[in-house]
């Protein structure tokens, strides 16, 4: 099982041995965010979000892919500081910007993007239903959420401490998008690393656009 330390700091990464983890996650979580960022098909020119932006990588990745303007948030001063630093050159155009908010309190007016991404962070939210319903706010209409997370199981049990990570079956997760107000969503689920990690995705309509 991962040591709780790390696990915690994997949660909130903060102060030296923070950014110790920051780099060890970034290189860890690759294949997941690449897959994410496929099974996300961004398209040419579209606004996207990344809610748990971490260092910054997916986020760059999908600047070189053609994306519009690029916004994450992070709830840890270390992964901000360094996902600001390797964007910069699109901060400095106006293209971009990292915030440090939470995802329950997302910086920005309704219906501003057209796609959200969030990676390894949904175990982590104390209310997931107040999380996800703040990223559908800020959705356009026919805007869609991409979740990549680890979904329960025995080997996930077994692996994460419980007492970091709350784990849900993917039922309980689509289960949260639809009471979120998100009206379709399709899972996929890849072997990496030993564990399953699963893609929901799901669309947004035009009459089910909530406030704050």
């Amino acid at each position: 099982m991962k040591p709780e330390r790390i696990a915690r700091q994997s949660g909130h990464p903060s102060g030296w041995f923070g950014e110790i983890v920051a780099r060890v996650m970034a290189f860890d979580t690759l294949p997941a965010n690449r897959i994410a960022e496929r099974e996300l098909g961004l398209r040419a020119g579209e606004a996207v979000i990344e809610v748990g932006c971490g260092s910054g990588w997916t986020l760059r990745r999908l600047a070189a892919s053609g994306a519009g303007f690029l916004a994450g948030v992070d709830g840890s001063e270390v992964m901000v500081r360094l996902a600001r630093r390797r964007l910069r050159r699109r901060i400095a155009e106006g293209n971009a910007e990292v915030s440090l908010a939470t995802s329950d309190a997302l910086p920005y007016p309704a219906a501003s993007f057209d796609a959200a991404l969030a990676v390894h962070v949904v175990y982590f939210w104390a209310n997931p239903l107040a999380d996800l319903r703040e990223i559908h706010r800020v959705l356009r209409p026919g805007g869609r959420v991409l979740l990549g997370y680890r979904p329960r199981d025995e080997q996930a049990e077994a692996a994460l401490p419980a007492s970091v990570y709350t784990l849900r079956t993917i039922g309980e997760t689509v289960e949260l998008l639809q009471k979120a107000g998100f009206e379709t969503t399709s899972s996929t689920t890849h072997p990496l690393g030993g564990g399953v990690y699963t893609e929901a995705g799901s669309a947004a309509s035009a009459c089910s656009s909530r406030g704050r």
